[in-house]
């Protein structure tokens, strides 16, 4: 009723009820809805954002049993996976969870032993045999289902995972996030180490976010072409293995390091 008598709603631009707010006045608002609806808001209070957990392998599980977290590159559940899901679901009983971070949870089990014989039987890799940065990193699938996409995402970052690992990079915990376009749907902007297409082959390179979503990164490259994102990523995450001497967290090195300095040590060069 409030957004009825005082929202703006010739301008489409400008018909939502936060702009109603910012219009009024909180005060305003908060007056409004008091007296006339009794209607009481208190401030919310800040919550501390948790630390982001892959909840793979067996867990247990609040009032017995547990759950088994699969690791699925990029969300996407396809041959022997898919055919192990399936009889854990039909022969154990389970029930499915999705996370955030793109992978598969079979919960409700009681038998342990059966859902490990089950991926052994299908040739699953279990979770601790899958490299780190492979676990940790998350691509769209841009090109070529989605129609904004202007690169490919999830159609190669395993390629350049696998780049990394030949390079003895796998066990570097960081998070690389990768999507085809600015619309960044699987939130490249907040992650330690974020992708995004910017045209046919070019690709935007943001370090220093934190992967609990609480930072921003900034832009390490402005553009690199698809042939140089190897070199780069390679470069990178032999920088984070080999200068990081306190230790600190990935997304605060990268925060706290000079873009300069990271180009510098990453080696790649770059046409401005």
């Amino acid at each position: 009723m409030l957004q009825r008598d005082h929202g703006d709603r010739k301008d489409r631009k400008l018909a939502r009820w936060k702009y109603t707010i910012r219009r009024l006045g909180l005060d305003r608002v908060r007056t409004e809805l008091a007296d006339t609806f009794g209607v009481e808001l208190s401030d919310a209070e800040p919550v501390a954002l948790p630390p982001m957990q892959l909840h793979l392998g067996w867990n247990e599980q609040r009032g017995g049993g547990g759950w088994y977290g699969l690791s699925v590159e990029n969300g996407r559940l396809k041959g022997a996976q898919r055919r192990a899901a399936r009889r854990v679901v039909d022969e154990l009983g389970a029930s499915v969870r999705l996370t955030p971070q793109q992978d598969l949870l079979l919960c409700n089990l009681a038998d342990r032993e059966g859902v490990e014989s089950i991926l052994r039987e299908e040739g699953v890799a279990f979770p601790e045999t899958v490299s780190l940065v492979r676990r940790n990193a998350m691509a769209c699938p841009a090109k070529p289902t989605c129609g904004l996409a202007m690169t490919d995402a999830e159609n190669i970052l395993p390629r350049y995972i696998d780049a990394l690992e030949e390079a003895g990079l796998g066990d570097v915990d960081v998070v690389i996030r990768m999507t085809g376009c600015p619309n960044n749907c699987v939130r490249p902007p907040t992650a330690e180490v974020g992708i995004y297409g910017y045209g046919k082959n070019d690709h935007v390179v943001l370090v220093g976010g934190s992967r609990e979503g609480s930072r921003l990164a900034h832009t390490l490259y402005p553009r690199l072409a698809g042939e140089q994102m190897v070199p780069a990523l390679v470069g990178l995450l032999r920088v984070l293995k080999e200068r990081n001497a306190e230790g600190l967290p990935v997304g605060e090195f990268l925060h706290r390091t000079d873009p300069e300095q990271l180009r510098a040590w990453v080696g790649l060069e770059v046409e401005a």
